[in-house]
């Protein structure tokens, strides 16, 4: 009896631990994704965005959301963000590869996560928040910082919850 509790008890821990890895490597494609899709402005994308607690690259973009009067006006701002994404990025002559390393990086919470992907020889880093909410995941901040000290900031990550 006692070697099946046990038994028991290694397989569940197993479970848990690979599905751990899985939310990770999901979240990882998840952010991939939505800055793919923003990038290409595809409209799709929107359904991968909590738009009510979005914030991209410093503005508050689910605050103006949530002001918006009605359902029409708020698909109009989706498009409009989507079309907006997609010109900066074409203006800029960015290109969606730029973006590499893309990995997990912490776990604040158990229902947010952060993505990072490195971008420009590692000056600066890409952060993407992904927040669970039961089975359903989306991305609640997209974020731009600037890495002053690459070695600082490799030793740093270490320590980053996973």
């Amino acid at each position: 009896m006692k070697r099946l509790a046990a038994k028991t008890i290694m397989a569940v821990a197993a479970a848990v631990l690979l599905l751990t890895g899985c939310a990770a490597k999901d979240d990882v494609k998840l952010a991939r994704q939505v800055v793919t899709q923003l990038a290409q402005g595809r409209y799709s994308v929107r359904k991968l965005i909590d738009w009510e607690n979005f914030k991209a690259l410093d503005k508050n973009v689910g605050a103006d959301y949530k002001a918006l009067p009605n359902d029409k006006e708020k698909e109009g701002y989706q498009r409009s963000f989507i079309d907006g994404f997609k010109r900066g990025f074409v203006d800029q002559g960015a290109k969606v590869n730029a973006f590499y390393n893309w990995r997990f990086l912490a776990k604040v919470d158990p229902t947010l996560n952060i993505v990072a992907a490195n971008v420009h020889d590692d000056k600066f880093l890409l952060l993407v928040a992904i927040k669970h909410a039961g089975r359903t995941r989306k991305v609640v901040e997209l974020k731009i910082i600037q890495i002053l000290d690459p070695q600082k900031f490799r030793e740093m990550e270490q320590g980053f919850a996973k």
